[in-house]
């Protein structure tokens, strides 16, 4: 059976918790590879089942379940994965998640550091530069340097209606992550309901994926993506020892810390909101959920 759901981004949103909460429902089956990006051809870095043959081999094992789908994030973001999945199922239900601009976006800074597909630290020196990075300060090992681009990873309005434009509209869902967070039972529901399934008694809903940095930029230059006298290294220990030892793997858990290293000013998200309320209120003519909380009047210096 074909894919027939979708959770297509944004990333930063909740999409792997929800992933892992879906996948245990007996209708459901999600794909093993999280993120296949088969349909975002815009991005070929990120596009890790180019082959259809492939791609469609990742659902071979759905058996009985009705509700069949993987979570690609940045189908969102590229501009013809809506317009690809249309292609290949026209009946596909999508499922969007979204979160002020003022936390995801240095949530996704975040993650591109740990990735290495960033190298700038301050996030307000990445957010300022957005669509005019320069080219010397983009990593040689970033896969998609428009990701970097994080004001326009924001323009969430633009994003949404790529699939509005294509899909009938009670094929979409669009869920704020201040919601679901507030209510995951009630969203879980919710999301149920959409995919035609019935309640499976579900009321456990654990954080996952919690945000993680590197406790050393050298440690995690050397085994993110090894160079290699690193990779021989590790291979002539392996044949020493005459078994498999996982040495980068294990030196990539032991260089990981859990949580955020450092905090953003208070009036960068004030900023960030205001940069953004206009999207937001397009975005909310759309989809009926607001984005963004009101911004706060600037007092006078008087």
């Amino acid at each position: 059976m074909k894919p027939n759901f979708f959770i297509v981004g944004a990333p930063k949103c909740g999409t792997t918790a929800w992933v892992e909460y879906l996948r245990s429902h007996p209708g459901i089956f999600i794909s093993a590879a999280k993120e296949p990006h088969h349909f975002s051809r815009d991005f070929p870095k990120w596009n890790f089942v180019p082959r259809l043959d492939d791609y469609l081999a990742l659902f071979e094992k759905s058996g009985p379940a009705s509700a069949v789908g993987e979570g690609s994030v940045r189908y969102l973001y590229s501009k013809v994965a809506a317009r690809e999945i249309h292609k290949f199922n026209s009946d596909a239900r999508i499922l969007i998640f979204l979160r002020d601009q003022e936390d995801f976006l240095p949530s996704l800074h975040h993650q591109q550091l740990y990735n290495g597909d960033e190298n700038i630290e301050d996030f307000e020196r990445a957010w300022r530069y957005s669509a005019e990075r320069p080219a010397y300060s983009i990593p040689a090992c970033c896969r998609e340097p428009s990701f970097l681009d994080y004001a326009a990873m924001g323009r969430f309005h633009e994003q949404v209606e790529r699939y509005y434009a294509i899909f009938p509209h009670d094929q979409i869902r669009v869920i704020c992550f201040r919601d679901w967070v507030g209510d995951p039972r009630g969203t879980y529901l919710e999301i149920l309901d959409f995919l035609g399934l019935e309640d499976d008694g579900r009321t456990d809903f654990p954080r996952i994926n919690e945000a993680k940095y590197h406790k050393s930029r050298l440690v995690a230059s050397l085994t993110q993506i090894p160079p290699g006298w690193v990779r021989r290294s590790s291979a002539v220990l392996t044949r020493i020892a005459g078994k498999e030892m996982g040495l980068l793997a294990r030196l990539r858990r032991m260089n990981r810390g859990t949580g955020y290293r450092t905090r953003i000013d208070p009036s960068l998200k004030e900023e960030i909101r205001r940069y953004y309320e206009r999207d937001n209120a397009l975005l909310h003519e759309r989809i009926g959920a607001r984005l963004g909380r009101a911004a706060r009047p600037v007092r006078s210096a008087a």
